[in-house]
């Protein structure tokens, strides 16, 4: 599915509440609408089947039971028999479709959350904890999956139930389904209050916990360190103390979420008695038949469920709306890096004139030139944001086609930050970086970053084979190319794992995951593509 963020995430320049977050996550159903449709028809379909059942139950009892009329007796149990069939098979659709739609919808948020991330400039990675990026990644898009796929259905068919259900109550006894609707008045407070109280602990246990995914994740990366210093046993304390303070939100969650659904269950409860004795006077008063009181208290015990669920729901609905705040706080956050930043000189970009002026359209990127690759740096300047000095200061380099340059200097003396500037992983604050040139800033993105490579000084690996690493900036590099790169960067040893032999065009032995030694597992670049 293509991205589109754009259009399925609006855009706001505030921080907006959690239940305005999950609304502007709403164009995420729209391709789903069909299915939704069809999920919501099913379910009210099954409800209206439920409600029938204790109106057929009255007129057994009113009816063929009460005239003794036995030919009533069979069709009457047929078609409640077939109403609870058709009752099973609604929901079985429903679920059917429901698995499928609300699978999709996560996928497809989770696709442009992490498009938006790749997006997005390494500054704003630095700023931000992985573990927070991962929570939100995969426990938060979770909890809106859960609230699309249920809460939301019932929500919709709960409300609709109790309506429903008390409208038919009325009609069996007014004075009695008056005083059965009112009982359930005080629900409506009660919710509102867990409401307010359970955002703020639902907010904060997912902020704690992406706080223990990092320290987890941290601790999984620096485990060499760890042992190495010694530092297992305050590595294992700080992380029982971060997972103590995510139990005690949890618990004081659980305590409220328990509190909460007990009441619930007492109220509807409490109603039941009371509609047997007030109904056990109307049948004696002679205002209610004994098959009415039969199908008012079996309508009554409809409306247990939908009361008892509330709770479940707005549960559900708050986990989903904080977690969609979480999830829109990285969709609000807009690249800095971008092949419009040096407009109006660039970029495909229509601009709006005046009501009365035509568009115009303005030149687009040009494309980079098919030179050697002279790459100069024009007094350029760089300052991190919030820095009260910049890190780079009239810097003036031409380096010719096959230079090699080696720059020396204090740790945090600007020289990876150099580096950066040319793939445009950040840009200068002042001054030009050229290439063959043209400005970078005038190139677009993916073309500028296919064409110069970046080896640094931290060796990553992803979790795929050997090869799969070494190719990663060259995926059509030839068998012949792969073992040059891999004699250049003397891991000639990579090859002798057992799972990949030279001049094999198999899969290679697979490589650690990104946290490995860099010493024993480097990854090689690519010949000719360094910079």
């Amino acid at each position: 599915m293509p991205s589109v963020t754009p259009s399925l995430v609006t855009h706001a320049f505030a921080r907006v509440r959690p239940v305005g977050a999950l609304w502007r996550l709403r164009g995420y159903l729209k391709p789903f609408r069909t299915q939704m449709i069809v999920m919501f028809a099913a379910a009210l379909s099954a409800v209206a089947g439920e409600i029938a059942i204790p109106l057929l139950t009255k007129s057994v009892i009113d009816g063929a039971i009460a005239h003794g009329d036995k030919r009533l007796l069979i069709p009457l149990s047929l078609a409640a028999v077939g109403l609870g069939v058709a009752v099973a098979m609604m929901n079985m659709i429903r679920r059917w479709i429901q698995s499928g739609a609300v699978a999709e919808i996560e996928k497809a948020i989770r696709d442009d959350l992490y498009a938006h991330l790749q997006r997005l400039q390494p500054s704003f990675h630095d700023s931000w904890q992985s573990g927070q990026l991962l929570s939100r990644a995969t426990t938060d898009l979770s909890a809106i999956r859960r609230f699309a796929g249920f809460g939301l259905i019932f929500l919709v068919t709960n409300v609709m139930t109790f309506v429903a259900v008390v409208g038919l109550l009325i009609h069996l006894n007014w004075w009695l389904g008056l005083v059965t609707g009112v009982v359930f008045t005080p629900v409506l407070p009660v919710c509102f209050r867990f409401e307010k109280r359970y955002r703020v602990l639902s907010r904060r246990v997912q902020d704690q916990q992406g706080d223990l995914a990092t320290l987890i994740e941290e601790a999984a990366a620096g485990i060499r360190v760890l042992k190495a210093l010694g530092r297992g046993r305050e590595a294992a304390a700080g992380h029982h103390a971060q997972a103590a303070e995510v139990c005690r939100t949890q618990v004081e969650k659980a305590a409220l979420l328990g509190s909460f659904w007990a009441l619930l269950d007492l109220i509807p409860n409490a109603v039941i008695g009371v509609v047997i004795v007030l109904g056990a006077m109307a049948v004696a008063a002679h205002s209610l038949t004994l098959g009415g009181l039969v199908a008012f208290i079996t309508l009554a015990l409809e409306l247990v469920w939908p009361v008892e669920a509330m709770g479940y729901i707005i549960a559900s609905g708050q986990e989903a709306a904080t977690a969609a705040q979480r999830v829109l706080e990285i969709f609000d956050t807009e690249p800095e890096i971008t092949d419009e930043d040096h407009a109006p000189e660039r970029g495909e970009v229509r601009v709006l004139a005046s009501a009365r002026a035509p568009r115009r359209r303005i030149p687009g990127p040009r494309q980079p030139a098919q030179a050697p690759g002279r790459l100069v740096f024009d007094h350029v300047a760089f300052s991190y944001p919030g820095a009260a000095e910049p890190v780079l200061r009239d810097v003036v380099l031409d380096l010719a086609p096959g230079q090699t340059l080696v720059l020396t200097g204090a740790t945090g003396s600007g020289k990876s930050t150099l580096l950066q500037l040319v793939p445009r992983l950040a840009d200068v604050t002042s001054g030009s970086v050229r290439l063959d040139g043209t400005d970078v800033r005038d190139l677009p993105l993916e073309r500028l970053r296919a064409a110069v490579g970046c080896a640094f000084e931290d060796a990553t690996l992803f979790s795929a084979s050997v090869r799969e690493n070494v190719t990663f900036g060259a995926p059509d590099a030839d068998q012949d190319a792969v073992e040059a790169a891999l004699t250049a960067a003397q891991a000639r040893f990579a090859t002798c794992r057992g799972a990949w032999t030279p001049g094999s065009a198999s899969r290679a032995w697979p490589c650690p995951a990104a946290s490995g030694s860099g010493s024993r597992w480097p990854r090689p670049s690519w010949p000719g593509r360094t910079c």
